[in-house]
C-alpha cells in the first residue's frame, strides 16, 4: 500500500513541478517582451507619427496639383496634354528642377508661384503615385 501512495504522490509531483517551471519561464519571458513590447510600440508610435506628417504633406501636395497641374497632367495625373506621372524614375532634385523651370514649350516654369516647401510637398504626392 505504501508503494502505491507514493508512486501516486511521484505521479503528481511531476506534473505540479513542470507546470510551476512553465508559469516560472513565462513570467520571465513576459517580462523580456514587455520591455521588447514597450520598444517597438515607442518604435511604431514614432513611424506612425512620420507617416501622419508625410501624409499632411503629401495631402498638401494633392492640393497644389489639383489647383496648378491637373489640368494638364489630368486629375488622377494619368496624362492629358502633359505626361503621366506614375511611377516616376527622376529623383526628387530632378523633379523639383522642373517644377521650377519648366520644360520650353511643354510645361511653364513654377518658380515664382511655388516656394521650396510647396515643391516639397508636389513632391511627396508625386510619389505617392504608383500604378
Amino acid at each position: 500500500m505504501q508503494i502505491e501512495i507514493k508512486a501516486t504522490v511521484t505521479a503528481l509531483a511531476a506534473p505540479a513541478i513542470m507546470l510551476a517551471a512553465t508559469f516560472s519561464l513565462a513570467q520571465v519571458l513576459q517580462s523580456t517582451n514587455g520591455v521588447d513590447s514597450r520598444h517597438a510600440s515607442e518604435t511604431k508610435a514614432s513611424a506612425t507619427q512620420a507617416a501622419v506628417v508625410l501624409g499632411e504633406e503629401a495631402e498638401s501636395g494633392h492640393t497644389l496639383f489639383e489647383k496648378n497641374c491637373a489640368h494638364c497632367h489630368g486629375d488622377d495625373a494619368r496624362g492629358d496634354e502633359g505626361p503621366d506621372l506614375h511611377n516616376l524614375k527622376l529623383s526628387d532634385a530632378r523633379i523639383a528642377k522642373r517644377i521650377r523651370e519648366g520644360i520650353k514649350g511643354e510645361m511653364p516654369s513654377f518658380a515664382k508661384k511655388f516656394n521650396d516647401g510647396n515643391i516639397q510637398a508636389l513632391i511627396a504626392y508625386l510619389r505617392t503615385l504608383k500604378d
